[in-house]
Formats: structure tokens, C-alpha cells, sequence
């Protein structure tokens, strides 16, 4: 088909259906803009503590040692680059990926992840920025990293925890071992079905819940083509994110006075994140959630709930609602349709 004039044997069929790819893609990046700036909106403006946590982070701003929160910034494009690293190599396997590309699918990601349970709306995020034909091998890669990324905040988590536990809650060493060896098995368990994942597909592929999606099961094949190599790659990335945002954290706890110690400050921050895993909440639902849980830990340290409050929402804007935002600028360039297969590229 070719678009014309009908009384010049043009095709008006034509003409309606690349109006409506243009009203599709129109609806789209409208979505992705203003829903985002909606619900940002009514998060941040329904908290009545809001001007307080202004006050506060101005006072210190005056006041504080001004480097402890330049540093959290400037960690910022790390933990990006961390997450680009994790996903881009596997997905450039299949298509060329450049490394703006693959930041903007990653930035992408955290607009889809505001307002999904556990961020699970990053998966729809990305594969927007790969061709149709190679978005279920940039699914897979990022359900590895996925993976890899929870086991490393399982593992931090559960020790921090438990460290945390003994020194501040009043956890007997009996009490302390007890945990430690009920999770223990658990943990070691995930890391070998992660390390062995080629070994568990063919055994999850058997289950008789999925005997009969073949679809499914052919997608989850995708997974081993994963070898060991590659999941510790993804492992060590992982690490390197959850070292560089706990960072930020415990960077933002000494901006905002709440002095903790640096053992006990990392503890309390793993069994932060650890908590905030367990309630699948999207992320920007999760606001509350994150200041009941910092209140509960630090104020073994500290009677300052404001400060409390303002370093955790200060990170809560630097590492979600930042790029979160980007996201939506990179998103305003996807073609929805030719992403989603619908018109040749």
C-alpha cells in the first residue's frame, strides 16, 4: 500500500492505518509523561511531613558537612552504569546495542518499575528500545540479572540482619544461630540453582503446570545460554550495585546527623533492603513503607525521625524517581508500534 489521495489511486486504508500508528504512538508517549508527573504529584504532595523534611534538608545543607551528599550523587551514574553492565553485554549478543541505548532502556525501566510490585514493570521497560525479534533474549537477560541482583540482597540482607538483630534488638546468640541456620540452607539452595541454571530448566520444563506451554518453556530455555562465566559476571556486577547504593545511604544517614557507625550502619541499611523486598509494593507506593521500616532501624541510633525520614527520601529520589524521570525522555522516542512489531523498522 501507498498513502494518497484516493482520487489519485492512492490508498485511504493505508492513510487510516498510519493515522492510527501516529494516534498509538501519540497515546504513548502522553502516558508515559504525564502519568508518572501524576503520581509523582500525589506521592510527594500527600505527605504532610513534607515540609519539615525540606526544612531539615536545608537546614543541614547550611550546616552538615556538604560532601557527604555530593558523594551520593556523584554515586549516582555508577549505580547506572553498574545496571547497564549487568544487562547491555548479553543483549549486544544478538543486536548491536550502544551504551546510550542501553542506559536510556535502563532509565526506561525505572518509569515502567514506579508502579509495578517489586519493579517487575522493568522488563517491559527495556525490551522497548530491542527489535521485536530479540526482546525475549533481552528478557532472559534480565531476569538473570534480576536473579543475581536478589541473591546478592538475600545474602547481604540475611547476614546484616542477623548481625543487626544480636546487637541492637537483643537476639541471644542461640537465637541468632537458629535463624542463621534455617536460611542458611535456603540461601545456598538459590545460589546453586542460580549457578546451575542450564541443569534447572530441563528439570522446571518437566513440571506438569507446564508440560503443555511449550511457548513458555521455549522462552525459558533462552536462560541456558547462560554459563557460569556469565552468571558470575552478572553476580559480581550485582554486588557492586548493592555496595554503591548502600553507600549512598549510609553517605546520606552521616549528611543528615543520624550517626550509626560504619558495621552498624551497613547492617541496618542490609536489613532495610531486605525488609523492603519482602513487601511488593511499586516503588512509588513504597515511600511510606520505607520511612516506617528507617524509623524502626535507626531509631536505635537516633530520636531524629525527620533526619531519618529525609535520608531515606532523599534516596528514594536520587535513585528511583531521578531516573525514573529520564526514563520518561527516553521513552517520549520509543516507536511503540515498530517496537512492539506491529510496522517494519
Amino acid at each position: 500500500y501507498t498513502m494518497g489521495n484516493s482520487r489519485n489511486g492512492g490508498c485511504p486504508f493505508s492513510l487510516g492505518i498510519m493515522t492510527k500508528k501516529r494516534l498509538i504512538n501519540l497515546l504513548f508517549k502522553a502516558t508515559v509523561i504525564l502519568l508518572p508527573a501524576f503520581v509523582l504529584y500525589r506521592e510527594i504532595g500527600s505527605r504532610d511531613d513534607l515540609p519539615e523534611i525540606v526544612s531539615v534538608f536545608w537546614h543541614q545543607l547550611h550546616h552538615a558537612n556538604p560532601w557527604y551528599l555530593w558523594a551520593a550523587f556523584i554515586l549516582v551514574p555508577l549505580n547506572w552504569l553498574a545496571e547497564v553492565q549487568k544487562w547491555r553485554p548479553f543483549v549486544q549478543r544478538h543486536e548491536a546495542l550502544s551504551m546510550g541505548k542501553a542506559l536510556g532502556a535502563v532509565l526506561a525501566g525505572y518509569s515502567f518499575a514506579l508502579f509495578t510490585p517489586n519493579r517487575i514493570g522493568e522488563y517491559g521497560g527495556r525490551i522497548l528500545f530491542v527489535s521485536p525479534r530479540h526482546q525475549w533474549k533481552a528478557f532472559a537477560a534480565n531476569v538473570v540479572g534480576s536473579i543475581g541482583q536478589y541473591l546478592v540482597l538475600l545474602t547481604g540482607g540475611i547476614t546484616g540482619g542477623i548481625w543487626f538483630a544480636g546487637q541492637k534488638m537483643g537476639w541471644s546468640g542461640a537465637q541468632q544461630t537458629k535463624v542463621l541456620c534455617a536460611s542458611l540452607p535456603a540461601l545456598l539452595a538459590a545460589c546453586f540453582c542460580y549457578f546451575n541454571i542450564g541443569l534447572i530448566i530441563p528439570v522446571i520444563a518437566r513440571l506438569p503446570v507446564l508440560k503443555k506451554a511449550d511457548g513458555l518453556i521455549s522462552k525459558l530455555r533462552l536462560l541456558q545460554d547462560f554459563t557460569r562465566r556469565d552468571l558470575a559476571y552478572v553476580w559480581y556486577w550485582s554486588a557492586l550495585r548493592y555496595a554503591i547504593y548502600s553507600s549512598q545511604y549510609f553517605l546520606l544517614l552521616q549528611f543528615f546527623d543520624i550517626k550509626t557507625g560504619v558495621l552498624m550502619g551497613f547492617s541496618g541499611i542490609a536489613t532495610i533492603f531486605l525488609l523492603q523486598t519482602v513487601v511488593p509494593l511499586p516503588a512509588i507506593a513504597g515511600l511510606l513503607v520505607r520511612g516506617s521500616l528507617a524509623i524502626f532501624i535507626w531509631t536505635y541510633f537516633s530520636a531524629n525521625e525527620v533526619g531519618i525520614l529525609a535520608a531515606t527520601f532523599v534516596l528514594w529520589i536520587i535513585n528511583l524517581i531521578l531516573p525514573a524521570l529520564i526514563g520518561t525522555f527516553s521513552l517520549s522516542h520509543v516507536n511503540i508500534t515498530t517496537t512492539l512489531g506491529y510496522e517494519d523498522e
